[in-house]
């Protein structure tokens, strides 16, 4: 098996790509987390309120024919 000459440059090059692409990473995700936790007003109005909506006994009581 032949050996292949390694260049330490390209190699100390590789590992400072590495270490910004980490760092890309963890802006990207901070960020994100940032975003999800604000929220998106999408427009539009709540016409009833949260226990209208889960009222079970209300849906089955209702005819549906």
């Amino acid at each position: 098996m032949t050996d292949i000459p390694r260049d330490d440059k390209s190699a100390d090059s590789q590992t400072e790509q590495a270490g910004y692409a980490d760092d890309d990473y963890e802006r990207a995700m901070k960020e994100a987390l940032a975003l999800m936790e604000k929220g998106f007003h999408l427009g539009g109005t709540h016409k009833l309120d949260r226990d209208a909506l889960h009222d079970r006994k209300a849906a089955r009581d209702t005819d549906p024919h």
